[in-house]
This record gives C-alpha cells, sequence and structure tokens, in this order.
C-alpha cells in the first residue's frame, strides 16, 4: 500500500513549484476542495482519506497487475510518477460534472499544487486522452497535453493499448487506441456506423460528435482512422452489426481522421 507523505516544509513546496515546468496549460481553479491521498491504484485511480475512490477525469492509464493478469506496458511507470508527484504536493480535488460512475467511484480532477495531473501524465506519455461527456471541461488542453508527448511512453514503442485493428485477436477487451482504414460506413438510428478492417464496428453517436457530420458516407471509404475507447468482443445475443468486436464514440476527440 503507498501511503503518501503529508505536504513538506515551505521550502520544501517552493523548490518544487519552481522546478516544475511551465507548459501547464489546463487551468487551476479556485472550487477546489483540498484532500490527502491515501493509496494510488494505477495512473489514473486513487482513494483519499476519507475513503472516497476517485478515477481521474479526462485519461486512461495502463492498468496494474491484478487478478492474475500481468501489468499492461507502462502501468507501474505511471503509478510511480503519479505517486511521486503528490507525495511532493498539496492535493486537491475538482469534482466533475457527473460527480461519480456506474461503479460508485468519485470522477473528479486532481491537483498536486497547482499542477492538473491528468494533464502531467499524458505530457509524459504515460495515459492516453478521453473525453466522456458531460465530464470535458478541460478536454482541449488534455488533448494538446497528449500531442505534447510525441514519441514518448505509450506513443514510443507497439503497447498493447496501441494498436492496427486488423491485430486484435481472440477474445480482447478493454481500453484501445486503435488506427484502421474504413471499409463501409451506413447510417443506424441515431448514430453512423463505421466498419474498419471489416473487424471493427465503431457506434458514432450523432448527439456527441460536436456538429462533426458524417453525412456523405462514400467521402469517409478508404480513409485511415484512429478511433479509440473500450472495445468489446461480440456476444451471440449481440445484433449483427457488431462484429467481431464493436466500439461507441461519444466524443469527437475519439476519432482522428489521418
Amino acid at each position: 500500500m503507498r501511503i503518501l507523505k503529508k505536504a513538506l516544509p515551505i521550502w520544501s513546496a517552493f523548490f518544487l513549484v519552481c522546478s516544475i515546468p511551465v507548459w501547464a496549460q489546463c487551468p487551476y481553479v479556485l472550487d477546489v476542495e483540498r484532500v490527502e491521498v491515501a493509496y494510488i491504484y494505477d495512473g489514473d485511480t486513487v482513494r483519499l482519506k476519507d475513503g472516497r475512490k476517485v478515477r481521474l477525469i479526462g485519461i486512461n492509464a495502463p492498468e496494474t497487475s491484478k487478478d492474475n493478469k500481468p501489468a499492461e506496458v507502462f502501468a507501474d511507470e505511471a503509478t510511480e510518477k503519479l505517486s511521486k508527484l503528490l507525495s511532493q504536493a498539496e492535493a486537491s480535488l475538482l469534482l466533475g460534472k457527473e460527480k461519480q460512475d456506474r461503479y460508485k467511484r468519485w470522477l473528479g480532477y486532481l491537483y498536486a499544487d497547482e499542477v492538473l495531473t491528468s494533464e502531467y501524465l499524458l505530457r509524459e506519455g504515460l495515459a492516453f486522452h478521453i473525453a466522456i461527456p458531460p465530464n470535458t471541461r478541460f478536454s482541449d488542453c488534455l488533448k494538446a497535453a497528449e500531442i505534447e508527448a510525441e514519441n514518448k511512453g505509450l506513443w514510443g514503442q507497439n503497447s498493447t493499448l496501441l494498436k492496427n485493428v486488423s491485430e486484435l485477436s481472440g477474445r480482447e477487451s478493454g481500453f484501445r487506441v486503435l488506427t484502421g482504414v474504413v471499409t463501409s460506413i451506413r447510417q443506424i438510428r441515431n448514430a453512423h456506423l463505421l466498419i474498419i478492417d471489416k473487424k471493427l464496428a465503431v457506434k458514432v453517436d450523432e448527439s456527441f460528435m460536436d456538429g462533426t457530420d458524417l453525412s456523405g458516407a462514400n467521402q469517409f471509404k478508404g480513409r485511415e482512422v484512429r478511433v479509440r475507447g473500450w472495445i468489446k468482443p461480440k456476444k451471440a445475443s449481440d445484433p449483427a452489426h457488431y462484429l467481431p468486436w464493436f466500439l461507441v464514440i461519444r466524443h469527437s476527440s475519439q476519432l482522428e481522421w489521418l
């Protein structure tokens, strides 16, 4: 169990602030609550001293080892980086517009002093950006932070989270950043369905796409695209259009034309 230290003396905190890069773009807001982090599960989930389990908004970090499953690439590095950052700073929390998820975890932006930890991990290449409405307050600056990672961390090698659609196999599931070619596209009720490499069906809900127009289906055929989110393998009871894998797009940042 990683029990974090209390805030360091003033001179130590001053040294930390002065050593933090000036690239931080996501703003520090005043309506935060001071918190103490008692345990860090991985790069995107912590437990507070008051018992609340908090899932960090805006990122998805690699999973650490659990249930006899090995840790994903860079999971330990992300966990340790977050632990080190928080151990030397005062933590504060800003809850999202949607305050809890279906697992009863609290959803929030966690700051170390005035640095948004999600932004920090993205710039280090130790997490992927993900925007889930309605918690999209800092999605623009978080996306910019991910771009700054360039070839660092998760973007610098072929991890299991970053791959081509054609490489999907077995009953693979979970968060992925996938690249492939659109082989067909059709409209279904209140959404469009992108078929990628004839293996992945991507449901693009029009109500979440920030005005992105997919009505001209033919112009997208044959184009390379990158999508991100949680993939699910098809079950026997699923609709035929699920294909071997299915993914739902709920925000425009989940889909990039390459």
